[in-house]
């Protein structure tokens, strides 16, 4: 019996990719602003690159998503040759969550489904993110939230789903994980979950076919549970 649903965050249930561009744009400016880097010498792009960098140095063990991006500006105003690089970092991890979490948008759909959702299945957060329901306007909605760097491992490991299902008070092959990339289809899949996934923009990016399940947006997800 399918009894729990458990949810992937940036993509599924906000646009992630546009909020982190206008964050990454809006520190940028700041850094520029007060002379931390010349203008024209840093873009969106290379900010990218050097997170992608540190984030490899954390691999495989628990770490906060904060201290990445963290890193990364220090990196980043490192290779500038920056005077006070790591004060300057933690003054600019500031601006970037500030503005990453404040624009945070949920599509049209998501609050009304989710609450409808929760009457008659528990569902959790699963993410390899570091979004907090509460600061993107779903507070007490998820009855677990796991996000997979804190605990050193991130989907589609096995072991991100055996922990929201066991949050969940199910066995993996119950609960049903909604998401809109190829490691939230593989790793449901590779535990025996259910695989629902979220195609927004009708792209095929060649894993579609592996999921159980394929819809546009979480109002198809409740026609899906009513079959």
């Amino acid at each position: 019996m399918l009894s729990a649903l458990s949810f992937d965050a940036d993509q599924t249930l906000w646009d992630f990719r546009g909020v982190q561009e206008r964050a990454l744009e809006a520190t940028i400016a700041v850094m520029v602003e007060r002379g931390d880097v010349a203008a024209g010498s840093l873009d969106v792009a290379a900010l990218i690159d050097a997170r992608a960098e540190v984030v490899e140095g954390f691999r495989g063990r628990p770490h906060r998503l904060e201290e990445v991006r963290r890193q990364s500006f220090r990196l980043v105003l490192d290779q500038a040759g920056h005077a006070r690089a790591d004060a300057a970092a933690d003054e600019l991890l500031e601006i970037f969550l500030d503005v990453r979490f404040d624009q945070i948008r949920l599509f049209p759909e998501v609050r009304d489904v989710l609450v409808r959702v929760k009457r008659t299945h528990r569902i959790g957060l699963l993410s390899n993110g570091n979004t907090y329901p509460e600061r993107c306007g779903l507070p007490g909605v998820f009855d677990v939230v796991v996000l997979g760097p804190d605990h050193g491992f991130e989907k589609p490991d096995p072991r991100a789903f055996e922990m929201v299902a066991a949050g969940l008070g199910v066995e993996p092959g119950c609960l049903v994980h909604v998401g809109d990339d190829w490691d939230d289809v593989v790793g449901a899949n590779r535990v025996g979950a259910t695989s629902v996934y979220v195609n927004r923009d009708g792209a095929d990016p060649g894993f579609r076919g592996e999921a159980d399940h394929e819809i546009r947006d979480l109002t198809d997800l409740e026609a899906l549970l009513a079959r």
